[in-house]
């Protein structure tokens, strides 16, 4: 048996690359043949299927920790040598580390370099729990029989931060993409009509510093350019993105839509001439293999594995997290729109959920042979 771990639902259309991560591994699961079940939080009410268990509503991490502590209470008897226990999130592995730890094989997926979520919520007091969270992850990639990174950027600080050897040999499968959104809908680069439009898409969180995207319009609006950006999300800071855009300058050319289903996404994109990313850390954004699907132009902070993706001055550009040299990124977006220069580039052939999600089969069937 697979048992596969996640604070999110699958059949939830939450947005996000880790929600459609999720979703990805779901899919590939049902075509595998493989014995699987999921352990979840719900999301959305009305949907279950008999291979997920739901531990927890809400997204919650708390919640669902609680949950699987009880969930591997009241199944610790039923587990066998051959089943694999994949989790996302190294501490979401020690209910199954404690109660049950001779049972198994453990797979911890890794979506970003531990520490930079706490981070955000708790700032600098937050950084002796970091300092205890580390002993725990330590001895946790230690115990663990196999790791998986989205980018190798992430190994590599994750060597640096937390253990040198466990992530040495980690495994590093970018998240999935679902390319059936975008079936129907036939790519071609943006008209010189979209140049100006760009669009934001993402959580409204400290991670994707929505500020620095608001901050990055003013600046174009100041060298009296006539761009206009649409943000798309939304989460815990929402309320302090709806001060921002009512004392902003700009605020006649930000729009604020808020959550929209997933798949609703192709079409925000063919609206849209430019995605704007504004991270302050990322793995492996899915929006980046979208925006490049549907062929529209990227400009984003330096973060996860973006720079692998993109064709620097050809379907993107890397910046420093800055609203000048993005504002700069985004006026040589648009002449590229408007020269029609945008290429694709060879990239785009990875982005198949198929390939992406075979590497990930491929990992359970081993451990499951060990």
């Amino acid at each position: 048996m697979i048992y596969v771990f996640y604070n999110n639902d699958p059949l939830a259309q939450d947005q996000g690359g880790g929600a459609e991560h999720f979703r990805g591994l779901h899919r590939a699961l049902l075509k595998s043949g493989l014995e699987f079940h999921l352990v979840a939080a719900r999301l959305q009410q009305g949907r279950a299927a008999q291979h997920i268990t739901y531990v927890s509503e809400s997204s919650n991490f708390l919640r669902f920790f609680c949950g699987l502590w009880v969930w591997f209470w009241r199944n610790r008897k039923t587990f066998r040598a051959a089943d694999v226990f994949h989790f996302h999130r190294n501490y979401a592995a020690w209910p199954k580390l404690i109660i049950c730890p001779e049972q198994g094989r453990v797979l911890i997926s890794y979506h970003n370099v531990s520490g930079r979520v706490l981070e955000g919520w708790l700032g600098r007091i937050g950084r002796p729990l970091r300092r205890a969270m580390l002993l725990l992850e330590r001895r946790a990639v230690r115990l663990a029989d196999a790791i998986i990174c989205v980018s190798g950027r992430d190994r590599e600080s994750l060597q640096e931060a937390v253990a040198p050897a466990p992530f040495a040999a980690a495994s590093v499968i970018p998240a999935a993409f679902d390319d059936r959104i975008f079936a129907d809908r036939p790519a071609s680069p943006p008209g010189p009509a979209l140049a100006h439009r760009l669009v934001l898409l993402g959580r409204i969180s400290h991670q994707k510093n929505v500020p620095l995207a608001v901050a990055t319009l003013e600046e174009l609006v100041a060298r009296g350019r006539a761009f206009t950006l649409t943000i798309v999300g939304e989460g815990e800071d929402s309320p302090d993105l709806i001060r921002r855009i009512a004392r902003s300058p700009a605020r006649e050319r930000l729009t604020w839509v808020g959550r929209v289903p997933h798949d609703q996404v192709p079409q925000l994109l063919a609206d849209h001439g430019i995605l704007l990313l504004t991270s302050r850390y990322e793995a492996s954004p899915t929006v980046v293999k979208e925006a490049l699907k549907a062929m529209r132009p990227v400009v984003s902070t330096d973060v996860g594995d973006v720079a692998d993706w993109l064709d620097e001055g050809q379907s993107g550009f890397l910046r420093d997290p800055d609203p000048k040299a993005l504002a700069d990124a985004v006026e040589a977006a648009a002449c590229l729109i408007h020269e029609g220069g945008y290429r694709q580039g060879s990239r785009v052939d990875r982005l198949d959920e198929d390939s992406i999600m075979s590497e990930v089969v491929h990992l359970y069937r081993r451990l499951q042979a060990v």
